[in-house]
């Protein structure tokens, strides 16, 4: 496994982006940016009974997690207003825009990445993937994940195999996909893998064809990040992505930002296009058929 090549603001982060998939941005978000979400994190998952010291990220034996365990939690970590501000950052956005052009805006669904110690049986913590395979109607859509632990080769974080937008929409392994077939087959130990050990605060930008995943984590420890997209405003969005991450397992935006001073966070702008998954068809039967509209970042 390679290491990815990092870059700074001053670089060309829109030849980079098109040219490799990804641009490696260590220390965009600073320790003001991190400390209030990562507090309010601490503070849900020790009331939650996750860890086994509130300042530590250190999984308590008699938590017993397990597949389930998450939904007991993730509604209350969705209800953090701080996790939906840090989405927004200025020199995130200051990011998308540069990458996109445009006028760009922030997807209210977003991903809070809880992982725990990943099972022997497991070389993933989330196996290789694209993210069109649930954005669908528009490619140009950037995922920006944010490393909220430090990252090892004990607790890895995310992987991307470079320049695998170029190849399109790939087409997905049924047998991965357990709930939805989204997984590609795409072997752990793959060589062509690039990660690196990430700090807090670390941000990976990435296009939405190119294949990711996340490694496992061998530690006894937690392994937290986000994962937040940004679009253009002129270009259409699937509905769903306007509802919380989750949803309907997580309540509603009215349930979860009540008591909130600001719920621009999660409002989409009203003038971007919804346009929703045709009715009478499996998702299978959808991802066979589906194409991927041209994209202006990518020229093809």
């Amino acid at each position: 496994m390679g290491p990815l090549l990092e870059s700074t603001l001053d670089d060309h982060l829109r030849e980079r982006l098109r040219r490799d998939g990804y641009v490696y941005l260590p220390g965009l978000r600073t320790d003001e940016e991190t400390g209030p979400l990562l507090a309010d994190l601490r503070r849900v998952l020790a009331d939650a009974g996750w860890l086994a010291d509130p300042v530590e990220w250190r999984v308590a034996a008699e938590a017993g997690l397990t597949a389930n365990s998450f939904w007991t939690v993730y509604p209350a970590v969705q209800a953090l207003e701080s996790l939906h501000r840090f989405a927004h950052g200025t020199r995130v956005r200051q990011v998308a825009r540069a990458i996109l052009g445009g006028e760009v805006f922030c997807h209210p669904a977003k991903v809070a990445r809880l992982t725990p110690p990943t099972t022997v049986d497991r070389a993933y913590s989330t196996d290789a993937h694209q993210d069109f395979v649930k954005l669908h109607v528009e490619p140009d859509v950037l995922t920006v994940w944010t490393a909220l632990t430090p990252c090892s080769p004990d607790r890895q974080g995310l992987r991307v195999l470079a320049g695998s937008h170029r190849r399109g929409f790939l087409a997905v392994e049924p047998e991965l996909g357990r709930s939805l077939p989204v997984y590609l087959p795409v072997a752990a130990d793959d060589p062509r893998w690039l990660t690196a050990d990430f700090a807090v605060g670390d941000v990976v930008v990435f296009h939405s064809l190119t294949v990711h995943g996340g490694g496992p984590n061998r530690t006894s420890e937690l392994r937290l990040s986000t994962d937040v997209r940004y679009q253009r405003r002129d270009a259409p969005m699937r509905p769903e992505h306007a509802q919380p991450h989750g949803w309907p397992e997580t309540p509603g935006w009215e349930s979860l930002t009540a008591g909130w001073r600001d719920r621009s966070w999660v409002t989409a702008p009203p003038d971007v296009v919804l346009r929703p998954m045709p009715v009478g068809v499996s998702y299978a039967e959808y991802l066979a058929e589906l194409s991927v509209p041209r994209s202006r970042l990518l020229g093809r």
